[in-house]
């Protein structure tokens, strides 16, 4: 039995390769939750305490088995060319279990990434997605192999072919959709950028007002309400202003409640700017943030009604692009889902090609269902006994 175990090594750690791709971008569209389970139950935010350890585990086992049928279907295809090319199949499959008994090491074990990025946006390593792509373009090249082998017809070539034209679409469809997340991502950049110089100049202009009432004790009797408001604004804007990532700042927008109104912006700018004294206190609008011409050379006090309207669709025009690009990342994670059915289409066209060069009429049709049915049922009894805890798996520190 040790010596199967070791027959079979190098093939799980394969699969776990690839199952770590698999992983990551379920993760990424929402779904690998699903296989998750708590790393530590006492912290205080379990959702942010998932350990990806027993999903990977469960994906790679599942791949594991698949690649039993996987590995039968390879060397039934390559028979199915010629014997040469049967037996170099077989040895092709045979040579990893192979040199695994022979004690030649194959170290996959550092494919594996280091770490798994919660959420979306990181869609897994080369190796790891590499090896998810292989799989699924053998799978392509067995299975429409098997297929041919039946109709052994070019009018089936001359089928497949038009759904291989198909991915020329298919191309044309990633270049739109991935210039339109960059575009998204590119707008989010700027609208944060502006509210970052919005929240800049309300700072400095209410830390002034907030000032003056402290000063001006008739002021603070007269305006009362007014430097309440300033007191909290100058109070609340510095941590918004830290907060400098989109993700964060669309949802800092509740220090606007606090705004004065219409009317008691206009009396104070009009009261404070037009006094002999005023313009040393009173700022011009930054030019950046002039709504028109009109306000060019305007002095305020604090900012009008008019620029705080703005910036409120501004805070919603941010939340809005986050959202935008949200979902990008998430049409990335299913990108690469497509790009698996690709590679499976790729590997029916190679195996379509293979069938050209040696002609239908020479293709071999002996039937291996038995085989096949047999293998596949050793391999779920294998892989039953392998959850069990029989096999040593990898070390969950590489995740």
């Amino acid at each position: 039995m040790q010596l199967i175990l070791i027959f079979f090594k190098p093939y799980f750690f394969f699969a776990y390769i690839a199952a770590y791709g698999i992983s990551q971008n379920l993760e990424g569209i929402g779904l690998f939750g699903l296989l998750n389970n708590i790393h530590d139950p006492d912290f205080p935010l379990p959702i942010l305490n998932l350990s990806p350890v027993a999903g990977v585990k469960i994906i790679a086992g599942l791949l594991f088995v698949l690649l039993a049928p996987l590995a039968l279907m390879l060397v039934r295809g390559g028979f199915i060319l010629g014997k040469k090319a049967g037996i170099a199949m077989l040895a092709i499959v045979l040579l990893p279990g192979v040199l695994s008994l022979l004690g030649i090491p194959m170290s996959l074990v550092f494919f594996i990434p280091n770490e798994f990025h919660l959420g979306a946006g990181y869609i897994g390593g080369f190796w790891s997605n590499g090896t998810s792509f292989l799989i699924a373009f053998m799978w392509g090249w067995a299975a429409i192999m098997m297929v041919a082998n039946v109709f052994k017809s070019q009018k089936f070539k001359h089928a497949y072919d038009h759904l291989w034209c198909l991915l020329t679409l298919v191309g044309c469809m990633y270049l739109v959709v991935d210039s339109q997340a960059k575009s998204h991502e590119e707008s989010k950049v700027r609208t944060n950028a502006i509210i970052g110089k919005y929240l800049d100049f309300y700072n400095d202009r209410y830390k002034v007002l907030n000032s003056l009432c402290e000063a001006n004790l008739a002021l603070a009797m007269q305006e009362k309400n007014i430097c309440e408001r300033a007191r909290s604004i100058f109070n609340t804007l510095p941590p918004e202003i830290t907060q400098s990532k989109p993700e964060f700042r669309r949802y800092g927008d509740s220090w606007l409640a606090n705004i004065p109104s219409k009317d008691d912006i206009e009396r104070l700018n009009s009261s404070v700017c037009s006094h002999r004294d005023g313009s040393k206190i009173c700022q011009e609008t930054p030019v950046e943030l002039l709504i028109n011409s009109q306000e060019l050379g305007d002095k305020v006090l604090i900012p009008t009604s008019v620029q705080t309207e703005r910036l409120r669709r501004l805070y919603g025009k941010l939340n809005s692009e986050v959202e935008n690009v949200t979902r990008s990342k998430e049409h990335t994670h299913l990108k690469y889902f497509l790009f698996c059915v690709i590679c499976f289409i790729a590997g029916g066209k190679a195996a379509t090609s293979s069938i050209s060069f040696v002609g239908e009429n020479n293709m071999k049709s002996r039937s291996w269902s038995r085989k096949i049915a047999f293998s596949i049922f050793f391999f779920i009894w294998f892989f039953v006994w392998l959850i069990r805890g029989n096999f040593g798996q990898p070390s969950a520190s590489k995740l």
